[in-house]
């Protein structure tokens, strides 16, 4: 730093060697939710989040959601209504004006034509108090197990929530929701037999 005074005025200079360099990284623009590839149902609420590194914050963000619908923001609620593949656009503007895109491709179904189904029930790592159930479903989707030790062949007409079964795990899975479930069911008692169902929600 130089310091030169001219009549009481005191001017200073800063001098910047020839090997100091700036570093400036790209600006990237990411859907971070739902993935690429998702199936979601007609109406169903679904949340789009976005973000961006690079450039010079801060970012604006926009969204085109091949539908003809549009919105602004790094999260947006929404819900197609009319099925059909859509590919979802996200525009990241940052402060200097430089302009990035990410893109995804989800398929909207009609939710009767494409239920929610849970298949690939397995149970593993097995003791005398514990075990852990797993499920796989078509969609992501919450989990819960319900478990008792009287047998319940037919729950229709049962109430909710456990549909007449004793005991219940808490709902996981559910943020983000997942289709490979797997659920730790603890506080058996040794030597006795349950019976379970496994539960998942979108």
């Amino acid at each position: 730093m130089l310091k030169q005074i001219f009549g009481g005025l005191v001017i200073t200079a800063f001098i910047l060697g020839a090997g100091v360099a700036i570093a400036e990284t790209a600006l990237v623009a990411s859907i971070d939710a739902p993935a690429d590839g998702a199936n979601l149902t007609v109406d169903e609420v679904t949340t789009f989040s976005a973000s961006a590194t690079g450039g010079e914050a801060p970012y604006a963000f926009g969204w085109n959601f091949g539908d003809g619908t549009n919105a602004a923001g790094d999260t947006f609620n929404k819900a197609f209504t009319s099925t059909g593949s859509k590919t979802v656009t996200l525009t990241v503007v940052d402060f200097a004006g430089t302009q990035v895109t990410d893109t995804i491709t989800i398929n909207v179904v009609d939710g009767e034509a494409d239920p929610l189904t849970i298949s690939n029930i397995s149970v593993t790592d097995i003791t005398k108090t514990s075990a852990v159930i797993h499920w796989t479903t078509n969609r992501a989707a919450t989990s819960r197990v319900i478990y008792d030790t009287v047998s319940h062949p037919d729950i229709s007409g049962a109430s909710t929530p456990n549909y007449g079964y004793a005991n219940s795990t808490g709902t996981s899975d559910t943020s983000p929701k997942v289709t490979e479930h797997a659920v730790s069911v603890t506080g058996l008692t040794a030597d006795t037999q349950y019976y379970f169902r496994v539960i998942s929600e979108e």
